[in-house]
């Protein structure tokens, strides 16, 4: 079983839960129990459905694991130069800042642990812990884990077991105590370094492979995907500045990227969106990368400042 598929486990999980939870002591009398089983079996429903849109974002958002491995398989070198300088961990102070920076470091830890950066993967790790610390989630980031990392930093395909283990943990852990917020930011924040990287590499080659290319238009299809999850996950309107974020890149994408579907092969998922494969292809308009690579870095500097 993939991070993503146990990720999806635990969403259905909770909406078990939730639905079991919400159901209450029911009144007395034969109507009443046949009103209170219809009103549990809608609501239920509705959890469900949720769970299983919210499954299919995951499947659909790269993480930042995968951007990196497809980075170093396409050639690129390391620059530490792309990523968020440690010392700005301790500016901080918001549940959102910590969250979104927290999914950005986690990139950085995804990033420095596929080019093999031993030390400085455990210092990417040292930041995340902090802000796991800070928004009350230091399970995840446990001295455990720590001494874990420390042990195998010369084993790479172990870091990387661990890397994906604990942001899995960090996932679950929010969802299970009802702070879909928090881990939909820093799902976001994640995301989003991994495709200011992705753009920054791309801008920097005189002849970026057609491989990064193609992923970084493919974002227009998960950037709609993660759309969906922050809408979800918006409680008390918590996640707007994100949202308009996100729905700003996504308009650039529009005019930036082209998507083109075969019909022969062309089909919907449960809640009537494409399924992409090897019959939808992307590809930028003239200027396409460097307006995307703009807007990126412009929503990531204010993540980061």
């Amino acid at each position: 079983m993939n991070l993503r598929q146990k990720t999806a486990g635990i969403c259905l999980i909770v909406a078990s839960a939730a639905f079991w939870t919400a159901c209450g002591e029911a009144p007395k009398g034969d109507d009443a129990i046949t009103d209170t089983e219809a009103t549990a079996a809608a609501d239920g429903q509705n959890d469900l459905d949720k769970a299983e849109r919210v499954k299919h974002v995951f499947r659909a958002v790269p993480s930042p694991m995968e951007m990196a491995s497809m980075l170093k398989k396409t050639g690129a070198t390391y620059n530490a130069d792309l990523l968020n300088d440690v010392k700005n961990v301790n500016k901080y102070n918001t549940s959102r800042s910590q969250a979104l920076n927290l999914g950005i470091y986690g990139a950085g830890l995804s990033y420095t642990s596929v080019f093999n950066q031993n030390q400085e993967s455990i210092i990417y790790l040292s930041c995340a812990k902090k802000l796991a610390d800070n928004l009350g989630v230091s399970k995840a980031f446990d001295d455990e884990t720590i001494e874990r990392m420390e042990s195998n930093v010369d084993n790479r395909d172990s870091l990387l077991n661990i890397v994906s283990e604990t942001y899995y943990m960090l996932d679950a852990y929010l969802k299970e105590n009802g702070r879909e917020n928090i881990s939909a930011m820093v799902v976001a924040g994640g995301w989003v370094e991994g495709l200011h990287i992705s753009t920054s590499v791309a801008m920097s080659s005189e002849d970026p492979s057609d491989e990064l290319l193609s992923r970084i238009a493919d974002q227009k299809i998960s950037l709609k995907n993660l759309i969906k999850l922050i809408e979800d996950y918006n409680t008390g309107e918590k996640l707007d500045e994100v949202l308009t974020d996100l729905k700003a890149l996504s308009d650039v994408y529009e005019t930036a990227v082209k998507v083109e579907t075969s019909e022969s092969k062309k089909s919907k998922d449960s809640d009537g969106m494409a399924v992409i494969g090897d019959n939808v292809t992307t590809t930028f308009s003239p200027e396409g990368l460097e307006e995307i690579h703009r807007a990126v870095q412009e929503i990531r500097a204010r993540y980061i400042s």
